[in-house]
């Protein structure tokens, strides 16, 4: 039985199945892996919604327990999974002792005036809903990927004002915190990422125990196009250096 865990965090709009070859890249590493599907995600009745961020860290707090029993556990998060984990992190809620982050989503590009809207209405009014900016263009460089993810049933097109009031509150919180995240981080980003742009990582990226990786030539999901595999020997690398294989 492996000594190292993994708890597989998926991304905004989608949902855990999404991730099932990253589930198995680390198992076949002798990694045992675990993913799960946050609250307003997968095969929920309301998706797009939460009433607190709370429910997130109560969520990602549960699902840890899966790997809490072993020697050494890792965080390998997808953009607003990535959000999750730093958050729930610098909480204190769950310590990790190696965290991997592609294309974190702690700031996006989403309209500054949408944003500074949010919070009054999601007082206001909730359940309102706001687009999703993920589009065929700026997804992924792979168009088989793009035509899988707006065909999947499971991946929804908007989120309520309530939630996206929440995910700034979240993203204010980590970034004035960011500091006090000590653990080995790699964080691997597209160049060319129009959702979550590259920019966001100013200030993680200067920390002295983080690894940062631009992935040149991608979009956003640089695990979902032709660049899997220069970002997946970059991880087995760093894995390498930090002696977890």
């Amino acid at each position: 039985m492996s000594n190292f865990g993994a708890l597989v965090v998926h991304g905004l709009f989608e949902h855990k199945g999404r991730h099932e070859d990253n589930v198995a890249w680390l198992e076949k590493l002798g990694i045992e892996a675990h993913s799960f599907n946050l609250p307003g995600h997968g095969d929920v009745d309301e998706k797009g919604h939460i009433e607190s961020w709370d429910e997130n860290i109560e969520s990602i707090s549960k699902a840890y327990e899966e790997i809490e029993a072993k020697e050494k556990k890792i965080i390998f998060a997808h953009s607003y999974g990535s959000l999750v984990s730093v958050s729930a992190i610098l909480q204190d809620k769950i310590k990790p002792d190696f965290l991997i982050l592609s294309a974190p989503h702690f700031n996006d590009s989403y309209p500054k005036f949408v944003k500074n809207m949010s919070g009054a209405l999601s007082k206001l009014f909730p359940k309102l809903r706001a687009p999703s900016p993920v589009t065929r263009k700026n997804l992924s460089t792979d168009k088989d990927t793009v035509e899988k993810y707006f065909n999947d049933p499971l991946v929804f097109r908007s989120l309520t004002f309530k939630f996206g009031n929440e995910i700034n509150n979240a993203q204010k919180f980590v970034n004035e915190n960011i500091h006090n995240l000590k653990i080995p981080t790699l964080i691997l980003h597209g160049a060319d990422d129009k959702i979550v742009p590259i920019k966001v990582n100013d200030k993680i990226s200067q920390l002295e125990n983080v690894k940062f990786l631009k992935v040149e030539n991608s979009k956003h999901e640089i695990l979902n196009q032709d660049t899997r595999m220069f970002v997946l020997s970059e991880i087995h690398q760093w894995f390498k250096e930090q002696n977890i294989l």
